[in-house]
């Protein structure tokens, strides 16, 4: 009787594992984190060697938000899944102006409190947001004002073959300008979606209006497009209100996000330090205005954003950056898969 109870538990548990590993190969993609990257090399945020670490400190487990799509498909009790219907809504008489964000309640300014601290935090679907570690180099106090740093691979000056320009290396002399090549991988996006950013000699003059019709006020966005407009909201709640919560809702911690400068793929990062640098930016840059001005759709379920990110720059200059996003539908969630990234006037790191 024993026996036959365990057996049934056995099958009981493989079923289960089998079940939820339909979920796995859902994130198939070119840009999926297949390995993990090997330890040395890059070191830590000090310059020197080891294995990269979350920090010091307890992290905060949380639960991981993501923005839905109409093909979204969640599990019920049972372990079958179920289709959730597209939400319908009325077309409004007029196109509206890109909303600005609804006025934040209590959990998204609690967010925003937590994006300013040296806390750590653990997602259920496996996002790690490292905890913050005290400057001890001179040169990261410029970059730092805060005192502390998440990700641990940024680098002051340029070496060939050692490191790349960060992210968000063209917010000059406010974001450290490099980062180690230990945490980048080479794995050019089989399709292009990002905006090119147009320059008159040294100068942007933003991105080219071609590409399919912009949809950014579209009043049948929600309709069409279910949880489209939220994911913009998101980007918009990460870097004009300085909410890391924004970003990590787009993000899967199994993928990579390619990123592109000037227009041109430079590398790939994992999901982890893409988060990691995004925080300590918004935490650096004193932001102006964040605007996405354009939305078109390059494929079925690919849809590439783009706009401004003014900010007050070194000696209280305004300055602006070219920013551009990738949105798919991957496994019924908004996913940013690529991201890139463009200075208003070209000048030596």
């Amino acid at each position: 009787m024993t026996q036959q109870k365990s057996f049934k538990v056995t099958i009981a548990a493989l079923m289960a594992t089998a079940i939820l590993g339909l979920a796995i190969p859902a994130f198939a993609n070119p840009m999926t984190v297949v390995s993990q990257k090997k330890g040395g090399g890059g070191g830590g945020h000090s310059g020197g060697g080891g294995q990269r670490g979350s920090g010091g400190g307890a992290q905060v487990h949380a639960r991981s938000e993501g923005v839905r799509t109409q093909n979204f498909v969640s599990r019920t009790q049972g372990g079958t899944y179920q289709k959730q219907a597209p939400v319908k809504q009325s077309t409004p008489s007029r196109v509206p102006e890109r909303r600005a964000g609804s006025p934040a309640g209590s959990a998204v300014l609690s967010q925003r409190k937590f994006t300013k601290t040296t806390q750590g935090r653990v997602y259920d679907n496996g996002l790690v947001l490292r905890h913050g570690v005290k400057v001890t180099q001179a040169w990261e106090h410029r970059y730092f004002p805060r005192g502390f740093v998440h990700f641990p691979f940024y680098r002051p000056t340029f070496v060939r073959g050692s490191c790349f320009i960060s992210p968000f290396g063209f917010y000059f002399g406010i974001c450290a300008p490099f980062i180690d090549i230990s945490v980048c991988g080479i794995f050019p996006p089989p399709v292009v979606f990002i905006d090119v950013p147009i320059y008159s000699r040294n100068t942007c003059t933003g991105y080219p209006d071609s590409g399919g019709p912009n949809i950014i006020n579209d009043p049948n966005l929600d309709q069409n497009e279910p949880g489209l407009n939220a994911a913009l909201d998101e980007l918009t709640e990460t870097f004009q209100s300085g909410n890391i919560d924004g970003v990590v809702s787009l993000v899967n911690p199994n993928m990579r996000v390619a990123v592109f400068e000037r227009g041109k793929y430079q590398y790939s990062l994992e999901g982890n330090d893409f988060v990691d640098m995004t925080r300590d930016a918004i935490g650096s840059t004193q932001t102006i205005s964040f605007t996405l001005q354009s939305l078109r759709q390059r494929t079925p379920g690919v849809f590439c954003c783009s706009g401004t990110h003014t900010y007050t720059g070194q000696n209280g200059k305004t300055r602006t950056v070219y920013v551009s996003f990738v949105l798919q539908d991957l496994s019924g969630l908004w996913t940013l898969t690529q991201v890139g990234t463009s200075p208003d006037i070209i000048q030596k790191l």
